[in-house]
Order: C-alpha cells, then structure tokens, then sequence
C-alpha cells in the first residue's frame, strides 16, 4: 500500500526537500540545466532489462521487483540497501537488478520517467524518487512527478513524450505481469535470488542477506 499523504511540514515544504535531494545527487550540477532523455526505443530497453548495480559476472543474481509508489520499497531503498551495496554489491558478490511491479498509476508512471532518464541518471532519479515519495504520492501525482522531473533538468516537453510513449508503458505493465506469472509475486518488494533458487518477500533485511549468502556470496571481511 502507498505511504499516506499526510504529513505536517505540508506539500511546499516537502517539494523544497525534494529540491535539496537532487541538489544533493550526481546528476545535479551540469544536469540540472538541461537532462537529455534517452530515446524511447532505449527507454523501452531499460525497462525491459530492468536498472543494474554491480558486477555483471557477479556470483549471486538478485531481482528486487518494486515500485515507486510502494513505502515498503522506499524503506528498502533508503535504510537496507546502502547497507547491501556496501558489503555484497561493492564487492562484487551481488549484482542487483531492479524491476518494475508498479501497484498504482503512480507507480508506473514514476517508473516510466526513471527509464526516460536512463543511466546513471535515471538511477540518481530513482533514488530521488524513494526519498521524496511523500512528497509526490497524491491524487496530483503526474503533476508533483513532473515538478521533480524539472528539478533534476527534465524539459515538460520531455517529460509529455515519456508519459506518451506507449510501448515503455506496456513493458513495465508486463514486468509485473512476467513477475507474477513466473516467480508468483504478489506484493512489493519482492526479490528473486538467481532466478527462483530462493524468494524473500517484503523489505526483510537479515531474510535478504541470509539467502545470498545461501547462494554463495561472500560477507564482506569486517574490521
């Protein structure tokens, strides 16, 4: 289920928040002046084989299904994944790829705009996106998303074609169908480790950790 909407600091303050994320984030800078988006055939592709951290020849594969409209995904993203990336992803243990299971409109526009963007760029967006989500998750939401999108250098009229551009919309649809067909998930996050050796539902730290290292990652020496 989306986060609630209610917070006490109001939607102007948390917009301004939005704007401090980005300020904060790689693409700030140079980017902020004007963001080229990716072509939609490329946008199309980025959806289809999902957004990639690590080593490609990474001993261990997980599939984190998500959306952008989910608070339990935001969590993730914000508080576990950090810690993830820092001791299995870094290493070269995991490679983790996100995918899209968008639960609400949206979720599966945000996800559209993230792939729009692309690259290291649209992973920054992503990133963005989880941290500001209260921000943005409302009955405006395509106006709010089009508000961010313009923080980190996205021109309205990049942003129009990218809502418009029907083949990305159906190929993150069909993530979630392809999701729930194969593997049987059903709620978000859900991750897949090595293509169905093991599935571990909801933002379970320790579950997580627990399974790749089943499949053969190596914890990451401490001291």
């Amino acid at each position: 289920m989306p986060r609630s909407t209610r917070n006490p600091l109001g939607r102007r303050t948390l917009l301004a928040a939005a704007g401090a994320t980005l300020l904060a984030l790689p693409f700030a800078g140079a980017a902020l002046a004007q963001t080229t988006a990716v072509s939609p055939q490329d946008a199309v592709k980025s959806a289809m084989e999902g957004i990639t951290y690590g080593d490609p020849k990474a001993p261990v594969t997980v599939v984190e299904y998500a959306s952008l409209a989910c608070s339990h995904c935001a969590d993730f993203n914000n508080t576990i994944l950090p810690k993830i990336k820092a001791e299995f992803i870094d290493t070269g243990q995991v490679k983790l790829v996100f995918k899209d299971y968008p639960l609400n409109a949206p979720g599966l526009r945000a996800s559209m705009l993230v792939h729009c963007v692309g690259g290291d760029r649209g992973k920054a967006l992503k990133n963005a996106l989880f941290k500001t989500q209260s921000a943005w998750l409302n009955q405006d939401f395509l106006k709010h998303i089009a508000q961010t999108a313009k923080l980190a250098g996205v021109s309205q009229q990049t942003f129009d074609a990218c809502m418009a551009n029907k083949p990305l919309e159906d190929t993150v649809i069909q993530s979630q169908q392809v999701a729930s067909q194969k593997y049987g998930v059903n709620s978000t996050p859900t991750f897949i480790i090595n293509d169905g050796a093991a599935k571990i539902e909801g933002a379970n730290e320790q579950a997580l950790i627990d399974a790749m290292v089943k499949a053969g990652a190596k914890r990451k020496p401490q001291g």
